[in-house]
């Protein structure tokens, strides 16, 4: 059941209030394409676009569209350029604060062309890291020292603060320790690229981590493990469950296609369908997962329960669905819910 009612009603505690996001900070120059091109010949771009990319940058612009009313807070490394000055006006428009956004002419700010080819769909990617592999724990701080919850990603993906030091820490580790000690919610994601040394730079953060969000395939990477077909939700509560025994002190919540499973405490598994959005209606997959966490953020944020959280997290990633960029398709909260009420939810079972 839909508790509109309730989710309006709850009120953040008066002491902390708001969602502070950390990390990748990326521009998207999302192209459409007429055919991908063999090496040395031409294709035309038919459309252009430039839109958020990266954890950070998605996450806040979702949720300044779920809920106008969260104070929200940016901090990361942008260069000082056209991309960084985009990013700087998008958090204009959207109330963002951005004053722990640190911005240098050392490096570009980084970003991606998204080629997309007409007819099939599919996506090719060629990320520039630009100031994200410049970031350290310094740009960070201090941390917003009235927000509630502090989040932080990609874990694995930001190399000065991935680094492990001889006292078996790391940058993102502190900073979610300090975090957590200051009575903030502390959040983490991964990403869908391959990082050998994963487990042993995420390792350090587990024990401070409130909520860490993550696909199957990244509970693959972490575990390493091969993720075989077909995958089902028997295998995704297993998933869920193991990453968490790896010394997550918190709640591990694990999406994938079919919905999501979240290993809350012990052999405790919550499991939620996502929503079934028709085939035609869905015009990309770039963001969902930020989309999820962003809708399940603000739903804690507030004080819900863990299924209603749910419930509001594939909801904003189906709305996510309906744009081919990261933010674009995202509605405030209350139409997302509506998708739900429209199309019914996926029905999962822990047993297939």
């Amino acid at each position: 059941m839909l508790k509109v009612e309730r989710f309006m009603n709850h009120k953040p505690p008066a002491v902390r209030r708001g969602i502070l996001a950390a990390g990748h900070w990326v521009v998207d120059l999302v192209k459409r394409i007429d055919h991908w091109p063999e090496p040395t010949t031409l294709a035309r771009i038919e459309q252009q676009q430039t839109a958020n990319g990266g954890f950070a940058f998605n996450l806040l612009s979702d949720l300044a569209a779920l809920d106008s009313s969260c104070p929200l807070f940016g901090a990361g490394l942008i260069g000082d350029d056209a991309n960084g000055r985009f990013i700087r006006e998008r958090c204009r428009q959207l109330k963002i604060d951005d004053t722990l956004l640190r911005a240098t002419a050392e490096a570009p700010t980084s970003f991606t062309d998204v080629m997309t080819e007409t007819g099939s769909g599919r996506r090719t990617f060629f990320y520039c890291p630009g100031t994200n592999e410049r970031l350290v724990e310094n740009h960070l701080r201090p941390l917003a020292p009235t927000a509630k919850v502090f989040c932080l990603g990609y874990l694995g993906y930001l190399p000065l603060l991935d680094a492990v030091d001889d006292n078996r820490l790391n940058g993102s580790a502190r900073l979610l320790k300090d975090a957590q000690a200051a009575g903030m919610l502390t959040v983490a994601d991964l990403v869908s690229a391959r990082n050998p040394d994963l487990l042993a730079q995420v390792t350090p953060c587990l024990p401070h981590l409130d909520i860490l969000f993550l696909n199957e395939w990244e509970a693959g990477q972490l575990l390493k493990t091969e993720i075989s077909a077909p995958f089902n939700t028997g295998k995704a509560r297993e998933l869920a469950l193991a990453v968490r025994q790896l010394g997550v002190r918190g709640t591990v919540v694990l999406h994938f296609p079919e919905g999501v499973a979240v290993s809350v405490s012990g052999n405790e598994c919550l499991m939620q369908g996502s929503v079934r959005l028709p085939n035609q209606e869905i015009q990309g997959t770039v963001g969902a997962g930020d989309a999820l966490a962003a809708g399940v953020l603000l739903a804690r944020h507030h004080g819900m329960s863990w299924p209603e959280a749910l419930t509001l997290g594939v909801c904003a990633a189906a709305a996510c669905l309906k744009s081919s960029t990261a933010s674009d398709g995202m509605l405030p909260w209350k139409q997302c819910l509506d998708l739900g009420r429209q199309y019914g939810f996926n029905k999962l079972s822990a047993d297939k």
